[in-house]
């Protein structure tokens, strides 16, 4: 018998307890801010009364008011923990009077693995932090699944990509995904895509295994490229053949953990790094994202100042990821692998990427240069927001280009060496 047939069996999530928890949560979150503004707008208009006069007078109104309104908020942070608490038992007793072993995952379908996702991305590490039910667990899945196919999620002691013998089993082409998004966002509707996304377009043109990553966005970058980079390995080892090719896409912050898990293979020496030819980028923040420094800088203003101060606290409330996005990913500290070649695709809302207000407005979210960052091979997507980089024609063909080219090392006769680093 095996140390594992001693481990006792994982707890079944519940996922309605963790969306009660998410419910419960979100109402103590916002209750502060909205308290620090009453009792700053209540301040205001009582030492207003005391300079006219009638300091005497209203010093007890005041603390009958500050009492009373404090009482308030506080009992509905406490009836909204209670509610939340509440609603996670029904569940479970309901869940045990019916005689059912197995819940039916709210993220096993489109809807609610979207839904949950974006909760992730904004509050993950959180729920982590307080085990809740919802927080998003790293995997892997075969295809952007359907309500008719919920059941797409990677087994590594079931690898059912071998069913397929049209594949290319030694070629895979991994998809991650950026904030707050699932593998789902790889099928945004696009009328020329025929509602394929780009990895079973991939699959059916070049014939490699498409794999997709969902993971929780909330959490940090490197931390998630790390953990990354622990699964591709055990993918790596229980694979049904030895993989010769791994290509990596990332959108957004994808492209940024994908960095960071290569990074972290070749530090722990781990041999799936050495398989990866090509990585491509599409609208990743290698340099930073404005807007998630705006943010940054308008909490710690708010923050300075006491009758604004709680809505600074609620802005800290923003994820690790969130955070992450600020600077992006340090090109001396995670330098580009060396043994793949990179591209990259930028977009931008003006006509032209030559448009004096190309970088300034970038895809709203990500500016051009940014984009780029230290990739030499960069295509420019204009007249296009972030979320088309997702699911668009012109963006499939450029992967086609680049997934589909020869095998050649592009560090050919470059011996060990070209598994380091680039610096």
């Amino acid at each position: 018998m095996t140390d594992d047939d001693h481990r006792p069996l994982p707890a079944p999530r519940n996922e309605v307890r963790g969306a009660a928890g998410v419910a419960s949560e979100a109402v103590d979150i916002v209750s502060r801010p909205v308290e620090g503004t009453h009792r700053a707008v209540s301040d205001t208009v009582f030492a207003t009364l005391r300079k006219v006069g009638l300091g005497p007078a209203s010093r007890p109104a005041q603390l009958l008011h500050d009492g009373i309104s404090a009482g308030v908020y506080s009992a509905v942070r406490g009836i909204g923990h209670a509610a939340g608490r509440g609603v996670g038992l029904a569940a479970e007793l309901y869940r045990e009077a019916s005689g059912k072993t197995e819940w039916t995952p709210i993220t096993s379908r489109p809807a609610g693995a979207v839904l949950t996702g974006a909760v992730n991305g904004l509050v993950g590490d959180h729920m982590v932090a307080l085990g809740n039910d919802l927080a998003v667990p790293m995997a892997l899945h075969t295809s952007t699944t359907s309500e008719d196919d919920p059941h797409a999620q990677l087994r590594l002691d079931d690898i059912r990509v071998a069913d397929h013998p049209d594949r290319d089993l030694g070629h895979v082409v991994l998809f991650v995904h950026g904030l707050g998004e699932t593998e789902h966002a790889w099928r945004l509707a696009d009328e020329e895509s025929a509602g394929e996304g780009y990895a079973e377009r991939i699959a059916s043109t070049v014939g490699a295994v498409p794999l997709l990553l969902r993971y929780n966005t909330g959490l940090r970058i490197a931390h998630n490229g790390a953990a990354l980079s622990v699964l591709l390995a055990e993918v790596f080892d229980a694979w049904p053949e030895p993989i010769r090719r791994l290509d990596l896409v990332g959108h957004s912050m994808g492209g940024l953990v994908l960095r960071h898990a290569c990074h972290a293979a070749v530090a722990a020496g781990e041999p799936w790094v050495h398989t990866v030819r090509r990585m491509v980028y599409l609208g990743s923040p290698h340099e930073g994202a404005p807007l998630a420094h705006r943010v940054d800088q308008l909490a710690t203003r708010l923050s300075r100042y006491a009758r604004s101060r709680t809505w600074g606290e609620f802005l800290d409330r923003r994820s690790a990821g969130i955070r992450d996005l600020v600077a992006g990913v340090s090109d001396t500290d995670v330098p580009l692998l060396a043994s793949s070649t990179h591209h990259g695709v930028a977009a931008c809302l003006t006509s032209s990427a030559h448009h004096p207000l190309a970088n300034i407005l970038g895809d709203l979210l990500v500016p051009v240069d940014s984009a780029r960052g230290a990739v030499a091979d960069v295509e420019t997507l204009p007249a296009s927001h972030h979320f088309h980089l997702l699911n668009d024609p012109r963006i499939h063909e450029h992967l086609l280009r680049w997934l589909a080219a020869d095998e050649q090392d592009p560090d050919d006769g470059a011996g060990p060496a070209a598994l380091d680093d680039r610096r």
